[in-house]
């Protein structure tokens, strides 16, 4: 069955998150929709022009900066148990347990239909065939070409709608809330699928996790995957997972509803966080209800604020070009900071809630609620951060995880440089 994830035009509302991973390749809970959709096999994903070519251009070589797989699916006619489907999903879909359920339903019932959410296409199935002149080929090829119109082009079909619901993802700040909503699901699958042995009750570890003890488990379920690294004293309070060669540091205190990505170092206290592929938070600060991009580096006492002193809800505020500000209620009394890719803190960094820290920026001190991307503030005045410094750091970062910079991924910086000058 061929499955293709597309990027609709409202994947630009999702901001910093989605500036440099498709939103497919988001982590919420312990998966990313990419990672979900694979229980059908091979995905294809139709996304953003900068992100196709960078996709195109590391095609099968290496992994993504984002963490996520380059391999591009066989070209292969789609087949299933009723003939040729394919499934086509909106990135913005949350990954959950039950929405994986609901599709493989739709799959397994192999009728032409579609799933709304308002105005957006949630997914739908199509008929094609393998010399092309099925029902939706046509549509199917639109989608691949164009993804943002992709939402017209099903709809043009008028396919019957499928008596099914699908919530997708329609800003930053409710990533938070869909996180925690998804993590005991997710997590669940990743523990029926049997590659863990419960080695104490609530910690599940694959065969080749290094666990040190003394290591507390006050209450699981806890998942280390293969080649992850926990070391003495550490105190873990489930749900948490903790990807693939990551590698969680004596005396850290890792709180419920933690999600550590592949080849990351963290230490310190995290709660309620998911921290992208390769990136450290390995010293001592607090980090709370936030979501950290992949390649971020957190100093030694980089901390979050969490709660407000009022212990009220957190509002989130916008300038807008003329002066005034948009506030949005986050309806949440825990909310931490939201961390682009890329991103480095100086020692004893403060991030306010509700902080929204742009792609490849520099901050210390005490942050203001906003930084846009590539803004140094360590530099007086704000400096811009060039495409090219930020590309020395990549490279020096991904050296010490072995993996080598790529000409794709200079060019994917230089496709995130705002127009705008800084300050």
């Amino acid at each position: 069955m061929k499955t293709i994830v597309f990027e609709d035009r409202a994947v630009e509302k999702l901001g910093l998150l989605t500036a440099a991973r498709p939103a497919c390749d988001l982590t919420l809970g312990c998966s990313t929709l990419a990672d979900l959709l694979g229980h059908f096999g091979p995905v294809h994903r139709a996304v953003r022009p900068h992100l196709a070519r960078y996709l195109a251009a590391v095609a099968g070589g290496r992994v993504a900066v984002w963490g996520g797989s380059t391999t591009l699916p066989s070209a292969g006619p789609p087949v299933s148990s009723h003939g040729a489907i394919v499934l086509v999903v909106n990135a913005r879909v949350v990954p959950s347990r039950e929405h994986l359920i609901t599709l493989r339903s739709l799959v397994e019932a192999g009728h032409r239909t579609v799933v709304r959410q308002g105005e957006a296409i949630a997914a739908a199935v199509l008929h094609v065939s393998a010399d092309g002149r099925g029902a939706d080929q046509a549509c199917v090829d639109a989608v691949l070409a164009d993804a943002a119109g992709a939402t017209e082009a099903i709809g043009a079909l008028g396919l019957p709608q499928a008596d099914a619901h699908v919530d997708l993802v329609s800003s930053p700040h409710e990533v938070i809330d869909v996180h925690e909503r998804c993590f005991p699901g997710t997590l669940a699958v990743q523990i029926d699928s049997g590659r863990f042995r419960e080695v104490r009750p609530g910690l599940f570890a694959a065969a080749d996790a290094r666990i040190t003890d003394p290591v507390v488990v006050r209450h699981g379920p806890v998942v280390v995957e293969s080649d992850a690294e926990i070391g003495p004293f550490v105190c873990l309070d489930g749900p948490i997972w903790i990807g693939r060669h990551a590698r969680v540091n004596p005396h850290a205190w890792i709180r419920s509803g933690t999600a550590i990505g592949t080849a990351c170092r963290v230490g310190g206290e995290v709660e309620a966080t998911v921290i992208e592929p390769f990136s450290n938070k390995p010293h001592d600060g607090f980090l709370g209800h936030s979501h950290v991009g992949s390649w971020v580096n957190l100093a030694a006492g980089t901390t979050t604020g969490n709660l407000k002193t009022t212990y009220g809800p957190v509002r989130l505020h916008e300038p807008t070009a003329d002066g005034g500000r948009v506030t949005t209620h986050t309806g949440r009394q825990l909310f931490g900071a939201l961390v682009g890719d890329f991103v480095k803190t100086t020692v004893h960094t403060t991030l306010p809630c509700g902080a929204r820290i742009g792609v490849a920026a520099t901050v210390g001190g005490l942050v203001p609620e906003i930084v846009p991307a590539f803004v140094n503030m360590v530099v007086p005045g704000g400096e811009r951060t060039t495409a090219e410094q930020a590309a020395i750091i990549l490279e020096r970062m991904m050296a010490r995880r072995g993996l080598g910079i790529q000409e794709a991924d200079r060019a994917l910086l230089r496709s995130l440089v705002p127009d705008q000058p800084a300050g």
